[in-house]
Order: C-alpha cells, then sequence, then structure tokens
C-alpha cells in the first residue's frame, strides 16, 4: 500500500473510530437522562410545595425530574387549563394537583389513570380520612391519591365573646347575629360575620354550607359511594335543590347581610377579602379554611393567636347537624402519559403523599394532611395548633355535589347564591332557577 493511501485509510479509520465513539457518548448520555414529568398546580405562596419538588428531583437525580407547571390560582379556571390540556393532541401534565370535586368528570372522560391496584399495594384506606379517601373513589374504583385537605370552619374571636357575657361560640345563625349585633354596637368591631360571597367556586362551597346547614340536600346518590357497579350506567342521582330547606338555607344568607352584620358588599368577597377584613381586628366571625390560622399566627395580624377560637358553623335550628365543605387537593395521572412518565409519576405521588412529606407540608402551608396518624402528631400539632382544634370539624365534611357534570352545575350554583346576596333573586327564586338549570345539565343525552 503506498504512503498516501495508507494515510488516507488511517484518518478514514480514526475519523470513524471518533464518530463511533461520539454515537456511543450520545447513546450512553440519552440512557442516562432522567425521565421528566410536568406536575401541574397552582400557586404556593409558603414556598413549601416547591422545596418538595425540589427535594425530589435532587434525591431522584438521574433517574427522574419533576417540572413545576404553575396554573391558575382559582380552581374553575385551573380545570378549564387541565380540558385543555387533556383534550390537547400533545398533552403536557403528567401529575395533576386535582380539587376534591372533579374525579368524577376526570374518571368519566378517561382523562386520568385508574390507581387502585397501586394504591391498595401500599395503602390501605383507613390510612386516610373517609371523607379525602372518598373523594378519589368514583364507582368503586380508586383514581387519585388524597394529599391534603380543607373544611370550612367558623372562626371567632374570644376575646370579644368573653368580654361581652358569652362563654361559648353561635350554634345558630340567629345566636351569631345577635352577638355580633351586640358587639358591633359597642364600637369594638366593625363588622360581625364575614365570609366568601363572590361568584366563584368558593362561593359554592359557602352556598352549599348555608343548604345543608339548614337540613337541605343538592343531589341525592353520591358517586363516591359506589352507587352502581356498572360504569356505564347513569349517575343514580336525583337532584333536590327546590325543596324549603334549601330555600330557608339560602334565606339565612340573605338575611345576614340584610342584618348588616356583614360588609355590604360580602357578595365581591373571596378568602383573601375575608381573612384581611378578620386579621385587621374589624370582624368578630368569620368562615374560613384551616389554612387561614397559620397566616393569622404571623407578626402582620393584629388579632394574636390566644384570642382566636374555632368552632363549628352554625345551623339554622339548634339540633340540626353542622356540616362543613370538604376542599382539599389529590394528586392524579394523565392517562395518555407514556409508560415511563406513568411510573415516573407514580413514584413522585408516593413521595408527596407520603408522612414525612405530608407532616412537613402541613408545617410549613399551616394545611390539613389527608392522613389520620398525623392527627396525633404531638410535634406537629404544636406547631400547626389547627390541626388538634378543627380535627372533629373534618370529621363531619360533605363534598360539594357529586356527579361528572359538577362543572357545568358549579357556575350556576355560584351566580345564584352570589344574586341573592346582591338581592337581584329571592331565595325561592334561586332555588327554581337552580334546580331547571342543573335538570338542564345533567339531562341525559337524547
Amino acid at each position: 500500500m503506498k504512503l498516501h493511501q495508507r494515510n488516507s485509510f488511517f484518518r478514514v479509520t480514526t475519523t470513524n473510530c471518533l464518530l463511533m465513539m461520539l454515537l456511543l457518548l450520545i447513546l450512553s448520555c440519552q440512557r442516562n437522562e432522567p425521565v421528566e414529568i410536568t406536575f401541574a398546580f397552582g400557586p404556593d405562596d409558603t414556598g413549601a410545595v416547591q422545596q418538595l419538588v425540589d427535594n425530589f428531583n435532587q434525591g431522584h437525580e438521574g433517574d427522574i425530574h419533576v417540572n413545576w407547571k404553575e396554573t391558575s390560582r382559582l380552581s374553575n379556571e385551573f380545570y378549564r387549563e387541565i380540558e385543555k390540556d387533556f383534550t390537547s393532541e400533545t398533552p403536557v401534565m403528567d401529575v395533576i394537583g386535582a380539587d376534591v370535586v372533579w374525579t368524577s368528570a376526570f374518571a368519566q372522560k378517561e382523562w386520568v389513570e385508574d390507581l387502585s391496584e397501586k394504591f391498595y399495594e401500599t395503602h390501605k384506606t383507613g390510612d386516610f380520612l373517609e371523607a379525602s379517601l372518598n373523594s378519589v373513589i368514583h364507582q368503586f374504583r380508586i383514581w387519585g391519591v388524597p394529599w391534603y385537605t380543607d373544611a370550612g370552619i367558623l372562626y371567632y374571636r374570644k376575646d370579644l365573646l368573653t368580654a361581652n357575657g358569652y362563654n361559648k361560640p353561635p350554634v345558630t345563625w340567629n345566636e351569631l347575629k345577635m352577638m355580633s349585633k351586640a358587639i358591633m354596637q359597642k364600637d369594638q368591631a366593625k363588622y360581625g360575620f364575614v365570609f366568601q360571597g363572590a361568584n366563584y367556586e368558593g362561593g359554592v362551597a359557602n352556598a352549599c354550607e348555608y343548604i345543608w346547614n339548614a337540613g337541605g340536600e343538592i343531589l341525592i346518590g353520591d358517586l363516591s359511594a359506589n352507587v352502581t357497579t356498572d360504569p356505564e350506567a347513569e349517575e343514580a342521582i336525583i337532584i333536590t335543590v327546590n325543596s324549603p330547606e334549601v330555600v330557608n338555607g339560602l334565606r339565612e344568607a340573605y338575611a345576614i347581610v340584610q342584618s348588616g352584620i356583614s360588609p355590604a358588599d360580602v357578595y365581591d368577597y373571596k378568602e383573601l377579602e375575608a381573612v384581611q377584613t378578620f386579621e385587621k381586628g374589624d370582624a368578630v366571625f368569620m368562615r374560613g379554611w384551616p389554612g387561614v390560622y397559620g397566616r393569622l399566627l404571623k407578626d402582620g395580624s393584629k388579632v394574636k393567636p390566644e384570642q382566636i377560637g374555632l368552632a363549628a358553623l352554625p345551623v339554622s335550628t339548634e339540633g340540626n347537624k353542622s356540616f362543613s365543605c370538604l376542599g382539599g387537593w389529590n394528586l392524579m395521572i394523565n392517562a395518555k402519559s407514556a409508560a415511563d412518565k406513568k411510573a415516573a409519576a407514580w413514584t413522585f405521588i408516593e413521595y408527596m403523599t407520603a408522612p414525612k412529606q405530608q407532616k412537613y407540608l402541613s408545617g410549613q402551608a399551616g394545611i390539613m394532611p389527608s392522613l389520620v396518624s398525623l392527627y396525633d402528631d404531638e410535634e406537629l400539632i404544636k406547631k400547626v395548633p389547627v390541626i388538634s382544634l378543627a380535627k372533629g370539624i373534618i370529621d363531619n365534611t360533605r363534598v360539594r355535589p357529586v356527579t361528572a357534570h359538577y362543572m357545568e352545575i358549579s357556575p350556576d350554583i355560584a351566580w345564584n347564591f352570589n344574586a341573592v346576596l346582591k338581592g337581584q333573586l329571592t331565595p325561592a327564586e334561586a332555588v327554581e332557577t337552580i334546580q331547571a338549570q342543573m335538570e338542564v345539565a345533567m339531562a341525559p343525552p337524547l
């Protein structure tokens, strides 16, 4: 072989070897790349959720990497973001922080993965609060894992009640109005009671509580209680809005506004407006979620921890059972995600819902865990005393109407409740309207 031919041969061979080594390096890197998944959830002002995501990524470096896609803070807007993603040709959301009322719709639309087998491999049903567990069940199957929970609670100024001769919080709405007026007349508070009356999802929760605590119902039949074993069957539920009890519930809400103990514009109040009013010392009573308690412990609040009491929400008639609306979030997996992403998503969900992580989230954010065992954790209770104070209230929670049509009927309930508070509809007119709207929304297809 001539010299120039040998040199050419070696150059080609060397080039080929380098290309082969580069290809092997690329393939090796590809094999070692972590599975990337997207976690969709709303903002977290405490930073606790981001810390947990970061801790997970550090612990699974080279294996799994979670990207948090921050969504809308408002539940109904978040739902629309999920709907848009799940119905697109290229959905990106793999793990979803899902509102407790979305399970039936997600399952029926086949948007989320059936996690029953995985769930029972590592959990017992008694591990979770009963209401939280029911919120992930649809027709005998489990579609998510409870993450954290919420319940409507009556916050009250213990110091003001004691100073005015009241040794216990109100049991009925009439008692609340009487106490409020007495304290307001002495200029000890600007308002008696603040709650969430705006035209949004929080308004639905408040409306349900007024209705339930007057002895009313919205639907009879609960998909979380497995009313049918046939997944193709129509929902076995009856709309029961148009009743005297439901009218009385909305009448209680209107009477509170008309009595002057609530702000005239309470129909615009969401959680933020209510807590800002209460923490400034301007209200005797407030309907709020447990997470508000942590905010009231901070230096910016004029109301001090020793001045705050928690109680069950009032009822229309003494002797009625008090119910609170269940809030909170579950973790679910996109049914259309690739197999490796589903496996990674389950690993992430198991991490986020484990006792250590739930305890951290509760301790940092002041929210209520979904695991029963944490309600006896003395260290956590010391840090987040609302857990002990609210435990009995959480046992009496109810889920907002359980139906695959929830996102169709929810805006109607919110709008009509808001219209009653504004005086645009009478309670009876609102009830008739809601009944008719629900009948249309839930009518079987022709």
